[in-house]
């Protein structure tokens, strides 16, 4: 029963052009596909036509060349294009060769190929190369194949009649026993299956690879198929490709001589076609034959002689080739494990002569009946006969021995092969497992190193928000320990001069004295020097630029220092902002003069379109800035900061043994 698996071939290429129509079975439809399906079903007699079961109607082949005539004459190739895909759709479904549709669809495709669109000429060619390969004409159905996959596709279903145009090649390849070719284009239909979504047919194509890998005697690779392509056409609830998915599983066992698996998914069959009322009536024959082996196997001889009769009756009514000589085989089988005269030797006879006949003959088939004819005539005494099936059998022993070998050397190829990228792929996790770790540890130290860093920040951070507060409370502190000073300084001021110019000026006036008005004069040049020291009533009159000018001249008349002034300032702040630079200002050369031991000083204002800028210089001994600013009780600098920030500012303090500058910059 050695490749009894081949005979299923048709069928799964049936299915898999069948599996496409039905609907409950089909993940792949988007709008696009949608709309081009429900165009071809919108035109007159289309949706009839497609169906395979209409095609022995009388009428069928007027009917549908009615339709494409007529839309030759109005020219509209497209559509006439639509009406030899439903034609040839409804061929495929019933595995049958029309030579008429064959000349007329041939013709069509030559004469109008750059009128119609892409998918339609891959339609075209997918049935042009099926009509071939049902009259077993492999070099012109191979070519219509490949002219069908060599065009672009443009949408999803027409990738999906590349993707079965594919897996016809694949099959074509596999009775030509290319296996190499075969496994090349099955693996691109699954491809495209996976692109496209479509599960059924990726369990026809894994059905298909079982077949192949099962041929070439690598069973392992070919258990693997099996076993995934069933899980698949049983998950998407095809009950078809379920049915021939069991079947191959009874022959896979029967290859391997396991009765027992074998009878056990014969069991299995019958229990899924009680829940398949519509199941093909070449699976029905096919069942009824395996059941019958099965009573054979377990030596029933009434049983597997009553279903033995139901599938011959099947056979016949259906004419198939392939269900003939396994129907022949298994009578052959009966005969020779009961002890029975075969009814019909001439019969089995007839089919193994005209297959050794034909051009291209089906080895497989012979050698099964040929097998089986050869223990039939060998029982009987007919040496002669069994002679000549003997021949045969020594004949293509080598053959067949050169096929196992390559198998086993094919699947020792490719388990070696796949060792080798187990190993490659073990290597690689391993590396990525040692990057891993290495980028975990760098990840690690990098998040330590940051904390760290923003431990630092924060510490900084709080240490600056600290020492503000510090210098802001010192600020205070001085603050309004300067202010009482500043209170003690002018009562002071009027105690000393203005009081006591007073007093003078009484006790002139008392003896007639004609000096008072020098006197008076020197009260009031007193009195305007305390109010301008307390604010600068001529500020607003005279604006920034003037009051500072005013200022250096003041420190060079009245404390002989050497003060300049190098102005460019246009009056770009407003009032307010310049009182504060000019107090900040006048701090700054207050400090100067008191504290820097300084020969000259400089005072330099400028501005550009965002920013108005100040600098304060001398040429003094200068200060340690950091720690007078720790100490806190350094007024002038904190007063400084402190205006200058008020007015949103920054400032700037550099000083050393060569002097001091002060910075400010404040925007407009």
């Amino acid at each position: 029963m050695k490749q009894l698996t081949t005979l299923f071939l048709a069928v799964l290429c049936s299915l898999l052009s069948l599996s496409c129509e039905s609907s409950s079975e089909q993940e792949i439809t988007k709008e696009a596909e949608k709309d081009m399906e429900a165009y071809r079903h919108s035109l007159p007699g289309y949706e009839w036509l497609e169906k395979s079961r209409n095609y022995h109607n009388e009428v069928y082949q007027d009917s549908a060349f009615y339709h494409f005539n007529h839309q030759i004459e109005n020219k509209n190739y497209e559509n006439a294009a639509h009406y030899l895909i439903a034609y040839g759709s409804a061929l495929d479904g019933n595995m049958h060769y029309d030579s008429v549709y064959f000349n007329t669809a041939e013709t069509f495709y030559n004469e109008h190929l750059n009128e119609i669109s892409g998918e339609s000429k891959s339609q075209l060619c997918y049935y042009l190369g099926s009509q071939s390969s049902f009259i077993n004409d492999m070099t012109p159905s191979i070519e219509w194949f490949k002219k069908g996959i060599t065009i672009s596709p443009q949408s999803k279903s027409h990738k999906q009649i590349i993707g079965f145009t594919n897996f016809s090649l694949g099959q074509n390849y596999s009775r030509l026993r290319d296996f190499e070719n075969t496994e090349k284009h099955l693996i691109e239909a699954l491809r495209i299956f996976e692109e496209i979504g479509d599960r059924t047919n990726q369990g026809t194509v894994y059905l298909m690879l079982f077949s192949v890998f099962d041929k070439t005697n690598a069973l392992d690779e070919a258990e693997k198929y099996l076993k995934k392509g069933l899980q698949i056409v049983k998950s998407q609830g095809n009950k078809s490709l379920t049915f021939s998915a069991y079947s191959f599983y009874v022959n896979f066992n029967i290859s391997k001589a396991d009765t027992i698996g074998a009878i056990k998914y014969i069991d299995s069959m019958a229990i899924h076609a009680k829940t398949y009322p519509n199941l093909h009536n070449y699976h029905k024959a096919l069942l009824n034959q395996l059941v019958a082996f099965k009573h054979i196997a377990q030596r029933e001889e009434t049983e597997a002689l009553e279903y033995l009769k139901i599938a011959k009756d099947m056979t016949d009514q259906s004419g198939s080739p392939d269900l003939q000589m396994r129907t022949l085989f298994q009578e052959i089988m009966f005969a020779e494990i009961f002890d029975k005269p075969l009814q019909n030797p001439e019969e089995a006879e007839k089919f193994y002569n005209d297959l050794a006949a034909e051009e291209d003959p089906n080895i497989q088939y012979m050698i099964q009946l040929g097998t089986g004819l050869f223990t039939y005539y060998s029982k009987k005494g007919d040496y002669k006969k069994a002679n000549t099936y003997a021949n045969f059998l020594l004949n293509n022993r080598d053959k067949e021995s050169k096929e196992i070998i390559s198998g086993k050397l094919f699947e020792l190829e490719r388990k070696f092969k796949t060792e080798q990228k187990e190993n490659k792929i073990l290597v690689q996790e391993k590396q990525l497992e040692s990057q891993k770790h290495t980028i975990i540890a760098l990840g690690v130290a990098a998040i330590f190193l940051i904390l760290i860093f923003l431990m630092i920040l924060i510490w900084n951070k709080n240490r600056s928000i600290l020492r503000e507060k510090q210098l802001a409370d010192n600020f205070t502190s001085l603050l309004l320990s300067k202010t009482e000073d500043e209170r003690k300084r002018i009562a002071s001021d009027l105690h000393d001069s203005v009081s006591n110019e007073l007093v003078n000026l009484r006790h002139a006036l008392e003896g007639n004295n004609l000096s008072f008005k020098a006197k008076i004069d020197s009260i009031l040049e007193e009195v305007r020097t305390i109010s301008r020291n307390l604010s600068p009533t001529l500020f607003d009159k005279l604006g920034l630029k003037e009051s500072v000018e005013q200022l250096t001249h003041r420190a060079q008349n009245q404390h002989s220092f050497l003060l300049t002034s190098e102005i460019d300032y246009n009056q770009s702040l407003n009032h307010a902002v310049e009182l504060q630079l000019y107090r900040i200002i006048q701090e700054a050369t207050t400090n100067m003069m008191k504290h820097s031991d300084a020969l000259a000083g400089k005072i330099t204002i400028t501005e550009d379109a965002k920013f108005v800028y100040a600098e304060v210089k001398d040429n003094g001994k200068g200060f340690d800035v950091d720690k007078m600013l720790e100490k806190g009780n350094c007024f002038g600098l904190l007063n400084i900061t402190e205006r200058t920030k008020h007015i949103n500012g920054s400032v700037n303090f550099k000083s050393n043994k060569t002097g001091t500058i002060i910075k400010i910059s404040i925007p407009k």
